[in-house]
């Protein structure tokens, strides 16, 4: 027996055939018909399936000078080390790295190819996909239009999107800009199988999602979702009655300097210094590689389809950490970076707008990784030491591991031992209950969890197949959030977050990863099962 299938493993994000339809406020911008590309083998759904930071934070560890007490290399050879070991880890064939220390750059460079089979170098100026680092920009061009007094952020999104429907008990009125920006309307986590073009693109996804249901009322929880900042990008765009393609690269990024920055695989290929991306996909054994127009997917644009380089992205951070910069106002610029909403992950790890929040050893961090297919990234800065860490890969997921390992090398902050963040099974009773369970795709099945002795237990039934139950342990990964085997294989590999209901703290209403959520039952079960 095994989990229903979009609990297994925490990067999947499954796709469903989405209707196509037009938008009264932008009919006009294109051809009446719609147009699209043709997906090469690795298909759309399968691209994007990873997009996001990633699974859930480790708790991290010292690895660098700090840690040892001394150095025993130059800074260079130091960060050198730090990208190597984790390409290594990854199988990587290239990266790029660019490190930055009192607004001034410390080590920008590259290491090995392009693609592989090739000579070509990698060096700081490479262009790669980024992934999920391109929700902080969404953020910022939504920003300035706040700024200029025509998007208000508790707004109903409804406002700016007055087509924009979605299905079941809680209608799209209910969400707001602000819930869009924190990742916490409720929004499945699915960017489906659109593949128009074109500039419509966007608005007529839109359009086409009447019929997703949310997972719960919006502000309930903070759940990782692309279509989130699909909306939040939309909304910028019919504010500034500009296309976002044009938007971003009008208003933010030629302003900021950032040239290499673009949406555009064509001007990325004409430059020609550019990475192909390498993806083995675990569920086929496949592997594929990815080139910079492979599913150049326009609808999940603003979530993470932008292209750049390391040197963009730490002048990026800079301007972040300095007020904002030609681009931003100070307000934008620190709004974005405060600590809006609770991940409900460890007790210091907060989202703001498009941008993580942590404490690292001490140090005020922000951050946050773009993976997508072939593409892994990874932003990180510390703003009291305007420091940044920008690195970026042509595999999925990104140099992570690295990061933080250049931060100890770098700034030499104190290790700090990691606090104990489990808790007594005593007080675990608060999770068991009865939950309905819905998938990314709107299929839905009970599940039960329940105390074993001092264990923390769950059954969960599969979908797809009435009557056949999954039964495996939670095993506690520190506070509310558990680890469970998903495939049989006898390890545990797929995270479950309980979540309080809001209002009611002690009360467990909710549990949650990116690809479904179980909402408690608080009447007995009967003919619950929903299938789509």
């Amino acid at each position: 027996m095994r989990v229903p299938y979009s609990w297994r493993g925490t990067g999947r994000v499954v796709g469903f055939t989405v209707f196509l339809a037009w938008t009264a406020a932008t009919a006009g911008a294109e051809d009446l018909a719609p147009k699209t590309f043709d997906p090469p083998d690795l298909s759309a759904a399968e691209f994007v399936r990873s997009l996001g930071p990633g699974p859930i934070p480790p708790q991290r560890s010292s690895s660098g000078a700090a840690q040892h007490g001394k150095r025993t290399k130059t800074t260079a050879e130091a960060i050198d080390r730090c990208v190597q070991a984790d390409m290594a880890r990854l199988g990587a064939p290239g990266a790029a790295v660019a490190v930055m220390l009192d607004g001034e750059i410390l080590r920008a460079t590259g290491y090995g190819v392009r693609g592989r089979g090739t000579t070509e170098a990698v060096d700081s100026r490479t262009v790669f996909r980024i992934g999920s680092v391109t929700k902080m920009m969404t953020a910022a061009v939504l920003m300035q239009q706040v700024e200029l007094g025509r998007v208000d952020l508790d707004a109903p999104i409804t406002d700016y999107l007055p087509e924009f429907k979605v299905g079941g008990r809680w209608p799209a009125e209910l969400i707001k800009v602000h819930h869009a920006l924190t990742q916490a309307t409720g929004f499945p986590d699915t960017i489906n199988r659109f593949l128009e073009v074109g500039d419509t693109a966007l608005s007529r996804w839109a359009a086409a999602q009447a019929t997703m249901e949310l997972y719960a009322p919006p502000g309930s929880f903070w759940n990782y979702s692309n279509p989130n900042f699909m909306l939040a990008g939309l909304v910028a765009e019919r504010a500034a009655r500009v296309p976002y393609r044009d938007l971003y690269k009008e208003s933010l990024w030629e302003p900021a300097g950032m040239h290499s920055t673009t949406f555009d695989p064509v001007e990325v290929v004409a430059r020609g210094n550019y990475a192909v991306g390498y993806y083995h996909d675990t569920e086929t054994n496949r592997d594929y590689d990815v080139e910079p127009g492979d599913n150049d997917i326009w609808a999940a644009g603003p979530a993470g389809m932008a292209f750049s380089t390391v040197e963009d992205l730490v002048r990026w951070a800079l301007l972040l950490m300095d007020g904002g910069g030609p681009v931003l106002s100070p307000w934008s610029a620190a709004t974005m970076q405060d600590p809006h909403q609770w991940t409900h992950f460890t007790p210091d790890l907060y989202y703001g707008y498009g941008v993580m929040n942590e404490v690292y050893n001490g140090l005020d961090v922000r951050q946050h990784g773009g993976n997508v297919a072939g593409f892994g990234t990874y932003l990180l800065w510390v703003p009291d030491r305007r420091f940044a860490v920008a690195l970026l890969t042509n595999v999925t997921p990104s140099l992570s591991e690295a990061a933080y390992c250049i931060v100890d090398e770098v700034l030499e902050p104190d290790p700090i031992d990691q606090p104990d963040l489990t808790t007594d099974p005593s007080t675990w009773g608060r999770y068991v209950g009865e939950y309905v369970v819905t998938e990314t795709d709107g299929t839905s099945a009970p599940a039960t969890v329940f105390m074993d002795g001092t264990r923390l237990m769950a059954s969960i039934e599969d979908p797809s197949a009435p009557g056949v139950t999954y039964t495996t342990e939670l095993v506690q990964v520190y506070q509310d959030t558990f680890l469970f085997d998903s495939d049989g294989d006898g390890s545990v590999e797929t995270d479950i977050t309980f979540c309080e209901r809001e209002g009611n703290p002690g009360f467990t209403m909710w549990m949650r990863n990116r690809q479904a959520v179980g909402e408690r039952q608080l009447t007995p079960r009967s003919g619950r099962r929903r299938s789509k």
